[in-house]
């Protein structure tokens, strides 16, 4: 298969193709279940811990994205960006059903502030200063968990999405509801934000 970065990306044209397609054809809707099933399972992993509520959270996450391809609803740009969102709303209406306390240390919310389930600006679902926390804990550096912590949800949200689930610009745009240029901006200004943070971390600590 075809991926834009020779690694981890679907090629932009041959998932277009496959979403038209799989409409009606199974078979185009299996190639994108499986390639999109190990990193789906993996963002929800990374949030939930469980391994079965992590099962049945992947499998509801594919399960709307066929009906929503099946009734024509999707009309997104990128089909994986979208299903991150869509398995990050289900994760949190897991939470909010109050089934399972999900595990702070290894899970986030990552929901854009939006009509699509989106927290309520200055509201914080569980779990997101923990993702911060292992995002930067991959990194080893105490300073720089201090700063990302630090950071404005929205900022720290950005950043956790784009290095520490290693979404690319589209899938990014998608799952935050923004335009390419917009995303541009917010990942301007939370880069900014981090590094301000991280001088002010070694300022304090000289």
């Amino acid at each position: 298969m075809v991926r834009d970065d020779g690694a981890s990306r679907m090629d932009p044209e041959r998932e277009r193709s496959l979403v038209a397609r799989a409409r009606s054809d199974g078979a185009a809707f299996g190639e994108l279940y499986d390639y999109y099933l190990p990193r789906i399972h993996g963002f929800v992993a990374r949030r939930v811990g469980d391994r079965a509520t992590t099962e049945d959270l992947t499998a509801m996450t594919f399960e709307r994205a066929l009906g929503a391809l099946r009734s024509g609803s999707f009309r997104n740009e990128s089909f994986g960006g979208w299903l991150y969102r869509v398995a990050a709303n289900a994760i949190v209406d897991h939470a909010r059903r109050g089934r399972r306390l999900i595990p702070l240390e290894i899970r986030s919310s990552d929901l854009p502030d939006d009509e699509f389930g989106g927290r309520a600006a200055g509201r914080s679902e569980p779990g997101d200063d923990a993702a911060a926390d292992a995002f930067a804990a991959a990194l080893d550096r105490d300073q720089l968990r201090r700063a990302l912590l630090g950071l404005p949800e929205t900022h720290r949200r950005l950043l956790v999405l784009k290095f520490y689930d290693d979404l690319s610009s589209d899938e990014l745009c998608a799952a935050l509801g923004c335009s390419a240029a917009t995303l541009a901006v917010k990942l301007h200004r939370a880069l900014g934000a981090l590094r301000g943070a991280i001088s002010k971390e070694a300022i304090d600590a000289a």
